[in-house]
């Protein structure tokens, strides 16, 4: 799924439980539940691993920056405009729902193997990579839609 969708539902879980054990471990467990639902995620920006940000193809890296960018302006106007009160979960719902992509970024920049056999792989069992483009992406609407219902409950 995409960043967006992954702190957005850990902002819900954030907002939705008052636990700090309950919404990281419920947070992290959303990541792999929503990595199951078929989607589609962006593959690595053209050139960033071999050659870092100067020998990675801008419009590549442009275009890729920029949801995660809306995703957070989205997060911040839900947590700090909508829902101070909840602020503080929401926030670390939304980091560990997010922080397995996180770690799985490490490990494969810096090819960290043994780090790798802890973290899902994209491709992997748990991993559910739609092979529809149209399906990939319905999915995720849905799935925002729905988050975003739920929050104005």
């Amino acid at each position: 799924m995409i960043f967006t969708l992954h702190v957005l539902v850990g902002a819900l879980i954030g907002k939705t439980f008052s636990s700090l054990v309950l919404v990281i471990i419920i947070a992290i467990l959303s990541h792999y539940i929503l990595d199951f639902i078929p989607h589609r995620s962006p593959r690595a920006v053209k050139g960033f691993k071999e050659r870092g940000l100067r020998g990675a193809n801008k419009r590549d890296l442009i275009l890729k920056t920029v949801e995660p960018i809306i995703g957070i302006i989205v997060i911040v106007y839900l947590i700090f405009g909508l829902n101070k009160e909840f602020a503080g979960l929401m926030l670390i719902g939304s980091f560990f729902a997010f922080f397995p992509d996180f770690l799985s970024y490490y490990a494969w920049k810096y090819d960290m193997k043994r780090f790798k056999r802890f973290l899902p792989v994209h491709g992997g069992m748990l991993y559910n990579n739609s092979k529809s483009l149209i399906v990939g992406i319905l999915t995720q609407v849905i799935v925002g839609i729905i988050v975003l219902v739920l929050f104005f409950l």
